[in-house]
């Protein structure tokens, strides 16, 4: 169902990649946009000479924007196996930081939505604590379904410490309404 990524293990089976909801991608390119246009409009209010260049510090602003929106949006992964969860972040236009948490050292798995807006769109962030520290936790922003991927998680949490042999016949995850996810 899904491609390999770099960094997976030998006999790894991949149930699920998770990728930032496009909705988020379009949403932060028009806070871009905004945010260009009213620092050319307002510079240019206060002088047209200054506003001139502004505008071009705008375009320069906004196009940069889109781009490094696009490259964050369309690197950043999460890949949920039978052995851990492994997530692919861009952290600057040269380097991409990866962190990887195997079931067996994973205490729980919580989703949460920011605000009411995303609760109703059904988005959010999942996040996957270790038993051990909590500043080392997986986080997954923007992610569909985000309460079900949430109890997916905790699903696979829970076959690993206690029946290990059925995470070979579990089913990968099918982010749609329940009743549907054949």
């Amino acid at each position: 169902m899904y491609s390999e990524f770099e960094g997976q293990q030998e006999g790894e089976r991949i149930l699920y990649v998770a990728r930032p909801h496009q909705l988020a991608k379009t949403i932060a390119i028009v806070k871009i946009l905004i945010l260009a246009i009213l620092f050319a409009s307002i510079t240019f209010l206060i002088s047209p000479y200054i506003g001139i260049v502004a505008a071009f510090v705008g375009l320069i602003l906004a196009i940069g924007g889109i781009w490094w929106n696009t490259k964050v949006f369309n690197t950043s992964k999460t890949y949920l196996t039978d052995r851990r969860i492994f997530r692919i972040e861009v952290v600057s236009p040269f380097f991409q930081a990866k962190r990887a948490l195997f079931w067996t050292e994973a205490l729980k798995a919580k989703g949460f939505a920011p605000n009411i807006f995303w609760r109703m769109l059904n988005i959010g962030t999942v996040e996957v604590q270790p038993k051990m520290d909590e500043h080392e936790s997986v986080r997954v922003t923007d992610v569909y379904y985000f309460e079900d991927l949430s109890n997916y998680i905790d699903k696979i949490l829970y076959i690993v410490k206690n029946t290990p042999e059925e995470l070979t016949t579990l089913r990968p995850f099918i982010p749609k309404p329940a009743g549907s996810r054949t």
